[in-house]
């Protein structure tokens, strides 16, 4: 069962899809996407679909300031992109599963919450689960999928242009548009160290964790996940690292979506094992 829920936040607007599993008090799992990932994007649907036939129900949303408008695949609202952060996309994360909690569909019927991310993704989840453990609502486990370990992975010159400009134009080559980068989302990539620093934030959550990665990750080397796993285990977190063979970022698939491969599906089993 799929159903598009939105919610109106003070600091935003946020939409997704919400897939039902047929099974009653079915564990939930919240899906946030990379920096300009959306919810209809390439392999999601497919994945939220097949975790669903699995017993898992799913939300996967667009950032309420990730420019990407409904069910389209253009950024439309630059604007609202110029100021997206991670500040704003933890806040966005974990207005969603609060409201999740209020809603019908809410906690009433999942077990148990789990918190996936990709790409880029993976920073304000795991604010998002720091701060929704401190709060009293930790999440089950947390999925890191083709994540960084840290905020900070862009080039000096490219950060030295940014600090002049205080907004950066960066082409998106599946658009053609020049996307602007605003200067909070640079202070923080700068605090990468102190304040956004990841390895921190880790230290501070209870949830199991999931590491998952492509061998052949053309974005972001295996090795950020490697050491994900390793500080997990410093922490004594029950974590597992799971490196699929020939897998490139987005697991051997496309957007628009053109099929599933072997690379995707392994990804979702190592997902649904790991849940149930």
């Amino acid at each position: 069962m799929k159903q598009i829920l939105s919610f109106d936040f003070e600091h935003g607007h946020v939409e997704g899809a919400y897939w039902g599993a047929a099974s009653e008090n079915a564990p939930l799992l919240v899906i946030t996407n990379g920096h300009n990932g959306f919810y209809s994007y390439g392999m999601f649907p497919y994945i939220q679909e097949k975790l669903g036939a699995a017993g898992i129900s799913s939300f996967s949303y667009n950032f309420s300031h990730g420019g990407v408008i409904g069910n389209s695949d253009y950024f439309e609202d630059l604007k609202s992109y110029e100021k997206n952060c991670m500040r704003l996309e933890q806040l966005d994360l974990v207005q969603v599963v609060r409201a999740l909690k209020e809603a019908p569909i809410g906690f009433t019927q999942h077990t148990e919450l789990f918190l996936f991310a990709h790409s880029l993704g993976g920073v304000p989840t795991v604010f998002g689960a720091q701060q929704l453990t401190e709060d009293g609502m930790p999440p089950t486990g947390i999925a890191l999928v083709s994540t960084m370990k840290t905020l900070n992975f862009y080039p000096p010159a490219m950060i030295q242009e940014w600090e002049q400009c205080k907004v950066l134009l960066r082409k998106n080559n599946r658009t053609g548009q020049e996307l602007p980068q605003g200067n909070e989302f640079l202070q923080e990539i700068l605090s990468s160290d102190t304040s956004w620093n990841v390895k921190n934030a880790l230290g501070k959550i209870k949830s199991k964790v999931l590491l998952v990665h492509g061998e052949d990750d053309e974005a972001i080397p295996v090795l950020h996940s490697k050491a994900l796993h390793q500080w997990a285990l410093e922490y004594e977190l029950h974590s597992t690292l799971h490196i699929i063979p020939g897998a490139t970022h987005t697991y051997n698939t496309k957007h628009p979506f053109e099929g599933p491969s072997n690379e995707v599906d392994e990804l979702i089993e190592t997902l649904a094992n790991w849940i149930l």
